[in-house]
């Protein structure tokens, strides 16, 4: 009986040691998958942070070269078994701060699905004084834009009388800045700045003044330089014995407007151009940057159209209320609009170079650098936007060929190839582009929307929205500018009634 209770022990003893043994090579086992799992995800992970932050660094690229280049966008990218998926997202936190997010996420074993995430500010440092306040992030749906229109004399201002035709708006930092040039009506103000700080609501006014009491012509541009100076270009086509420098007819006016319940005229800036008739050539256009005013004018038979004036940054000893001439080129016709960036010019005019670019590094000497004239040789050069390596260029004169043109303007020093277009039946008065959209104001009286990520194959994005008051002889959309997302469009009818129209995504 011993030796039999002796032979069961020993039986159960091996039982147990193999038992031992067995959970043993069951956890060398798990811990050898583990240990390659964990080298793979390690691996994986790597080469997804690398991603991640190439990712960032051509935002980063791109917010240096445009801050309007830096928008959402996603894509997938194979390295040996696996497809990475990678997303830029991009929320616009003020005016001129953008949150970016670099995503990337991939599967792994056991159903698993890993991720990397990296996130930045971006800040414009342009834009802050009178740059561009407009979001280049689309919100909402724009296949169905929404639009609320008002009357800016019955409505916004509270003045039934004829008049306040718009012919310029700039939008910066919750105000709206508003010029107009009514030669048929009774309205006496010509420049208006109105709070646009709840933009989903009416703009509010909060002052406004009569650029020249003695004549019935305004103003036909106004660009800004923050919140303390406004410069516009003044219509009137005085004879230049009649203006003197005291008088409100110089073709560039300054406006004060640190009270802005209270703005004046602080300067008025004679240029001795002359027009047809031995009429001072009145002010077109105008651009503010860099403590620099750049100046259009109308065609001059006597003298020449554009000006680079030292408002305080041009090194020439000038300010808002002294400019001085740094220089001035003859363009050969009046100018409709101009545009600047980095150290060119670009001015469109009805010439016959449609587009004109001038090299500004030296303002006190300009030299002329690229050019565009559209084949058929047709149409005038009205209206400029600029993104990127991308000029988009629209004309006056419709069915003549394309109205509508994406210029690639990667070396601004040669005539720019063209790099698609479109005929919109319309005299373009104006461009906005925000992402892979471009919205064009119409001289019939159209909002139109436009998709041209692919300039080669340029297609209508939503139907095109009518503006105030609708259809109509005389009826024209005359002037836009856009802050965060919301689009503000200047609009006129034969009769001189303004209006503004505030359209968003829906």
């Amino acid at each position: 009986m011993k030796i039999q209770r002796q032979k069961g022990a020993a039986t159960l003893e091996l039982l147990i040691a193999f038992a031992i043994l067995v959970l043993n090579i069951t956890a060398v086992i798990l811990i050898l998958n583990g240990g390659q799992s964990i080298y793979v995800d390690s691996e994986t992970n790597t080469e997804a942070i690398a991603m991640a932050e190439e990712l960032l660094e051509d935002a980063r690229a791109d917010a240096e070269l445009d801050f309007n280049l830096v928008y959402p966008t996603s894509g997938t990218e194979t390295s040996g078994p696996l497809t990475y998926t990678k997303t830029l997202s991009v929320t616009q936190t003020d005016l001129f701060t953008k949150e970016v997010t670099s995503t990337v996420s991939w599967p792994a074993e056991g159903g698993r699905n890993l991720i990397v995430e990296f996130t930045t500010l971006f800040t414009n440092p342009e834009a802050v004084d009178g740059g561009d306040t407009c979001s280049s992030v689309l919100s909402g749906d724009w296949t169905s834009p929404t639009k609320d229109e008002y009357e800016f004399g019955a409505d916004i201002l509270g003045d039934t009388s004829s008049g306040f035709p718009i012919t310029s708006i700039q939008t910066f930092n919750e105000k709206m800045y508003v010029t107009v040039n009514n030669t048929h009506g009774n309205n006496d103000e010509t420049f208006f700045i109105l709070d646009i700080s709840e933009p989903g609501s009416m703009p509010a006014p909060l002052g406004k003044l009569d650029n020249s009491g003695t004549i019935s012509e305004g103003l036909n541009a106004v660009a800004v330089d923050g919140e303390s100076y406004a410069y516009v270009a003044n219509a009137y086509d005085s004879s230049p014995d009649d203006c003197t420098e005291a008088d409100n007819c110089a073709q560039l006016q300054v406006i004060d407007m640190s009270n802005p319940a209270s703005p004046y005229v602080a300067r008025n800036f004679k240029i001795n151009s002359i027009t047809t008739g031995n009429k001072l050539a009145n002010g077109t256009s105008v651009f503010y940057k860099d403590g620099i005013m750049y100046l259009g004018l109308a065609r001059a038979t006597s003298g020449r159209e554009f000006y680079i004036l030292d408002v305080g940054g041009g090194g020439g000893g000038g300010s808002p209320t002294s400019p001085i001439i740094l220089s001035s080129v003859e363009i050969g016709n009046g100018i409709n609009t101009i545009f600047v960036r980095d150290n060119y010019a670009y001015i469109a005019s009805p010439n016959t170079q449609e587009l004109k670019i001038f090299n500004v590094t030296n303002p006190g000497s300009p030299t002329p650098a690229g050019n565009f004239n559209s084949g058929t040789g047709a149409g005038n050069g009205k209206s400029l936007y600029l993104v990127g390596s991308k000029l988009y260029l629209g004309k006056t004169v419709p069915n003549a060929g394309n109205d509508f043109h994406i210029l690639n303007n990667l070396n601004p020093n040669i005539y720019l190839p063209e790099l698609g277009g479109m005929n919109s039946a319309s005299s373009i008065n104006g461009i906005l582009v925000r992402e892979y959209l471009a919205f064009l104001i119409t001289s019939n009286g159209q909002f139109q929307t436009w998709r041209v990520d692919n300039p080669s194959s340029i297609s209508e994005y939503a139907s095109p929205l009518t503006l105030p008051p609708g259809s109509g002889g005389g009826l024209q959309g005359t002037a836009a500018d856009c802050e965060e997302n919301y689009v503000y469009v200047g609009s006129q009818s034969s009769n001189d009634k303004g209006y503004i129209s505030i359209i968003t995504g829906s």
